[in-house]
């Protein structure tokens, strides 16, 4: 009895920080709903493995199980993200999110290869996921799962910061995003991505003999804004303004999540600071100092944030050529325009892709004939050879530096016929 008083004390005395707020029925409903969802993880195309299929109330009980027969103490588990704003956002628009973001607070002290472990806790859940709905096991050799199911893995490890983060694939673009943290200096961008909702709790209601929800019985569950004061954030998003702290603090991604919410119709707050985006401009060329680097980030944030068919690309892009213009102190004027002719030319891709009905991909060459438009001028060449009218795209991009290993390239899938 004396631990369940002290447990409803320490919950009231959290709720009372400014940073915490306790959800209210509808918003516990919307979490019930993302966190019962089925996902779907797939394997690599080609590889032939099978997709597997969770609800991802059940997806993090595993991990979390799996984690403690690898000793990993986890402190709690939380949704963050686009997601977790989906929950508290009130209103008829809702927040639109993409992936959906888990981050387990874990304790690494003294623990010997914490990474390894936390790969193998995350491969083993996929193998168990696999045994409940085929008897044909997955290989044994994980190298082999990780190749098929793990779109993307990061390991952060300094005195500030540690943490790492493992990205499962879904072929429709919502990934699931596992990231495990002891210590992490910077957890948000901006205001309106700085919420995360304790799912402790939450898990706790599943697991019950009967878990339905009501109005008269429904969990307590907590949700922090690590930006700052909650009602504060909340206001934010609720009124689609973009606010920070510190923001030479973000990283260099920030810059491309800025230009997202812009092209999303959230503003700049009015008592903020617009000199903020200089510092966002110079952090992403630090992070993303190579044209070839640059090129591989603005495809790759693309493709994981808009759908084929959103016309909200081609905004997002006209918006960061803009802010890269005026906003950036960082660089010679060559090196700057060289950025801004290759946003350009992957506007024009973007464009000509959507004219073609994505008959059209745009990267880097491949073994195959390649035909380029740049400036609706078409050339031909294959990779290791310079294409033959080489100098119209010196003149036409004269910042750019055309190779044909780095020169970005938009090329027609083989075996597609064009007038």
């Amino acid at each position: 009895m004396a631990t369940v008083v002290a447990a409803v004390e320490e919950h009231s005395s959290r709720v009372e920080s400014p940073r915490l707020k306790e959800l209210d029925y509808q918003q516990v409903c919307r979490l019930g709903q993302v966190m019962s969802e089925d996902i779907r993880i797939c394997g690599r195309s080609g590889s032939h493995f099978p997709i597997l299929v969770i609800p991802m109330h059940k997806l993090v009980t595993m991990v979390r199980k799996n984690l403690a027969a690898g000793h990993i103490l986890v402190r709690d588990v939380r949704l963050n993200g686009g997601a977790a704003s989906y929950v508290l956002q009130s209103g008829t628009e809702k927040a639109e999110y993409n992936d959906i973001d888990l981050i387990f607070r874990v304790d690494i002290n003294g623990v010997e290869n914490g990474s390894d472990r936390v790969k193998e806790a995350v491969l083993h859940s996929l193998q168990e996921i696999h045994l409940d709905h085929d008897d044909k096991p997955l290989p044994a050799c994980t190298g082999f799962i990780e190749d098929a199911y793990i779109r993307k893995m990061v390991k952060v490890s300094n005195e500030a910061d540690w943490w790492s983060l493992i990205c499962l694939t879904n072929a429709s673009g919502h990934h699931v995003e596992l990231k495990f943290v002891d210590r992490m200096r910077r957890q948000y961008e901006f205001s309106v991505d700085s919420f995360q909702i304790e799912l402790d709790q939450l898990l706790s209601f599943y697991s019950s003999e009967k878990p339905q929800l009501e109005s008269s019985c429904y969990p307590k569950i907590l949700a922090e804004s690590v930006y700052g004061p909650f009602d504060t954030a909340l206001s934010h998003l609720n009124r689609k303004l973009i606010a920070t702290n510190s923001p030479e603090q973000i990283r260099g991604g920030g810059l491309l999540k800025y230009c997202y919410l812009l092209a999303r119709g959230y503003r700049i707050d009015s008592s903020f600071d617009f000199s903020f985006t200089k510092y966002m401009c110079s952090r992403f060329f630090i992070d993303f100092p190579e044209i070839i680097q640059q090129y591989r980030k603005i495809l790759s944030y693309l493709r994981d944030h808009f759908s084929r068919d959103d016309e909200k690309r081609s905004q997002f892009l006209s918006i960061l050529y803009d802010v890269v213009q005026e906003s950036t102190v960082c660089l010679m004027g060559q090196e700057r325009k060289q950025t801004l002719d290759l946003i350009s030319s992957i506007a024009q891709a973007e464009q000509l892709a959507h004219q073609s009905s994505g008959c059209v991909r745009f990267g880097p060459p491949n073994s195959h004939w390649c035909e380029g438009f740049y400036n609706k001028h078409l050339f031909q060449g294959i990779v290791g050879n310079i294409p033959t009218n080489i100098n119209r795209l010196k003149y036409e991009f004269p910042s750019l530096l055309f190779s044909p290993n780095t020169v970005p390239f938009i090329y027609y899938l083989p075996n597609i016929a064009h007038s």
